[in-house]
């Protein structure tokens, strides 16, 4: 009986996992320099830690289940009730900033489609314990230079905007009553025709004079100084709320600046994310055809620590899932190639030299080389066309005539030239 992997999860073969480890490792190497520690945590969580955030619409959403001791427990479908859990438990000791990042496994029960699977790696990057956005400019900095380590210059653009910037203009409207419904319109603009925004923004109880108000608003998007500039002219600044936004966005921007980043961004006040999770500043990543969903996605969330019991902390991050990102690298021509690649294979033409072969191998490891040695007692060819299968950039050949001599040949399977040397002059000339 053969078996197949479900539905919405991948299998990674080696070549394919080497090409996927290369991303991966570039990602963790440019975290790391911004002062982000690496930290870890179970697959599997109590449910309420999930309900607690999002509600009983989490059910519907995640795979959950009764464990052998009765708990409702579930596979983590997000990272960020687990990362709130972890600092409320060690509060007291924790050292501010806490910068943390981590790239689990995820599991959501959603219907699979390009770039949306069941079973994700999931980038999050966090800090926690800054209440100002020279916090939110260091998580953005970071999410960019991902973005432009991984060579996707111009493939991309981060849309910024503040929650209480919109949230103050709906108020200056005297339509802050309307509130989830008008946000519910935004959120869904860039997905249905201009018609049919006028039209979910009227069935909010808006009338012509407060769309046209609202879209004026909305439509002062664009390169990040500009922009606020733009928008200065058609908002309020007298509203508590417009104002702390827009202050916020100001100083984020001359950040941005700082950290020669400005470019990557652009303001955009339809971006509105989770209307009960974020608090100020938020952010998304998208390619510039803007043909796929969300690359990254973040801001501020300065209530999430006390909701998990903790006391009040301020905390502003983001995730990043592998899929779209690898959607992109691929049409961007940026995926590494999926092929496996070994430094040496030491070819060995009689068993008697195994001894031989294991010694310059295990010394070759040591100097942090791949290797691989003939496991099967293969001739000749077939040994030849292994090395070949398996990338590898050269080739050791134990044969009597070098045994005899105490001697190596040394085949580049590059240029096809062939040297024999000493063994242990060998070793001594080969670095990393």
């Amino acid at each position: 009986m053969r078996f197949q992997s479900l539905k919405g999860f991948r299998d990674f073969y080696p070549e394919e996992m080497s090409a996927r480890r290369k991303v991966l490792d570039k990602i963790f190497e440019t975290v790391r320099p911004y002062g982000f520690r690496e930290v870890d945590s179970p697959s599997l969580e109590m449910l309420e830690l999930f309900r607690v955030k999002s509600g009983d619409e989490i059910l519907t959403q995640t795979f959950n289940f009764a464990d052998k001791g009765k708990r409702d427990v579930t596979l983590i479908p997000e990272l960020t009730p687990t990362m709130a859990r972890m600092v409320v438990e060690r509060e007291k000791s924790l050292k501010r900033p806490i910068k943390w990042f981590s790239m689990p496994k995820m599991w959501r029960y959603e219907e699979p489609q390009s770039g949306r699977l069941r079973e994700f790696y999931q980038l999050n990057v966090d800090i926690f314990g800054v209440p100002g956005p020279e916090a939110d400019a260091e998580v953005l900095a970071a999410g960019i230079d991902i973005m432009l380590k991984l060579d996707l210059e111009g493939q991309f653009i981060f849309k910024v905007s503040d929650r209480r910037l919109m949230q103050g203009v709906l108020e200056s409207m005297g339509i802050a009553d309307r509130r989830e419904a008008v946000f519910a319109a935004i959120d869904k603009r860039y997905k249905v025709t201009h018609s049919e925004f006028k039209e979910l923004l009227a069935k909010a109880d808006l009338d012509d004079l407060k769309i046209g108000q609202l879209l004026s608003i909305l439509d002062s998007r664009g390169p990040m100084l500009e922009a606020l500039q733009k928008l200065r002219g058609l908002i309020s600044l007298e509203n508590e709320q417009t104002r702390a936004g827009y202050e916020s966005l100001e100083k984020l921007t001359d950040l941005l600046v700082m950290y020669h980043m400005e470019q990557y961004c652009e303001l955009d006040p339809s971006v509105i994310r989770g209307l009960a999770y974020y608090t100020g500043t938020v952010f998304e990543c998208y390619d510039t055809k803007g043909e796929l969903r969300a690359i990254f996605g973040g801001g501020r969330y300065d209530k999430i620590i006390e909701l998990f019991g903790g006391e009040p902390m301020p905390a502003v991050g983001f995730g990043m899932g592998d899929a779209v990102l690898e959607i992109l690298m691929r049409r961007a021509k940026v995926w590494p190639e999926e092929k496996l690649t070994t430094d040496y294979f030491i070819l060995t033409t009689s068993a008697q030299y195994m001894e031989t072969a294991l010694f310059l191998a295990q010394a070759l490891r040591e100097k942090e080389f791949i290797v691989e040695t003939d496991l099967l007692g293969r001739n000749f060819g077939n040994q030849m066309k292994y090395a070949n299968s398996i990338g590898a950039k050269y080739v050791l050949i134990l044969g009597e005539k070098e045994m005899a001599g105490g001697q190596v040949s040394v085949k580049d399977m590059k240029t096809g030239e062939q040297r024999t040397e000493e063994v242990i002059r060998f070793l001594d000339s080969v670095t990393k």
